[in-house]
């Protein structure tokens, strides 16, 4: 072997001799561990690492019961969530609350009462869905109206409204469990209290309407206003 060609495969082998640790330390899957038979060589997915998270690693300062310690709330009643977690009191917010203060007689005597008089609840106008698919009785418990009811007449507290939303709603309903639809209220840290759809959607009229955006549009205005 001429010498050019040993100089040639020293510096080949010296520069593997260096590289070689460089590169094992930043390859993915390459650590020498044992390889799992349903992996790709090694290589921990991003799912598969999440499955495998099964407690919250992060430390907090401070829990959420302390910031919560004064805000009313009831335990949701949700057993699809792996999770127990908290939503904000709504029965005791409801101003006419107890119903029965005035529905102290069967809907149709109200009815012919109040024929020369101001319609009840005349400020409420039912924007959710067809006539043909809801009306007030179809959430209202006619029999008694302290109280909600499902699609198969069991009775629901105004607290656990949510759980009347969940059977039309049912994909928003499992978004809201796991955290991508609607807000917590006193940080993240663990238990978890959120906003019920109530909190954030009228039952009667639930779509938002149109707003201004939070950020003052200064050329919006100028538009406006013509100049």
């Amino acid at each position: 072997m001429s010498m050019n060609n040993r100089v040639s495969h020293m510096i080949r082998a010296l520069i593997y001799v260096v590289l070689l640790p460089f590169a094992t330390s930043i390859m993915p899957g390459c650590s020498g561990h044992e390889e799992h038979p349903h992996q790709e060589k090694g290589h921990h997915s991003i799912v598969e690492q999440l499955r495998h998270a099964d407690k919250d690693t992060i430390e907090y300062e401070v829990s959420t019961e302390e910031l919560m310690a004064d805000i009313k709330k009831v335990l949701a009643q949700v057993p699809e969530s792996e999770k127990e977690f908290y939503v904000l009191e709504r029965q005791s917010m409801i101003k006419s609350y107890p119903c029965s203060n005035c529905h102290s007689v069967p809907l149709e005597e109200l009815k012919a009462e109040s024929k020369d008089k101001k319609k009840a609840h005349w400020n409420i106008e039912l924007v959710h869905a067809g006539s043909d698919a809801m009306e007030c009785s179809t959430c209202h418990d006619t029999n008694n109206l302290d109280q909600l009811k499902t699609i198969t007449g069991k009775a629901l507290t105004f607290d656990h409204s949510y759980k009347q939303c969940a059977q039309c709603h049912s994909q928003q309903y499992k978004d809201w469990i796991g955290g991508a639809h609607g807000k917590r209220v006193a940080g993240w840290a663990p238990p978890r209290l959120i906003y019920s759809c109530a909190s954030c959607h009228n039952p009667h009229s639930p779509a938002f309407k149109p707003r201004w955006p939070a950020r003052l549009n200064t050329q919006k205005l100028k538009e406006l206003n013509g100049k």
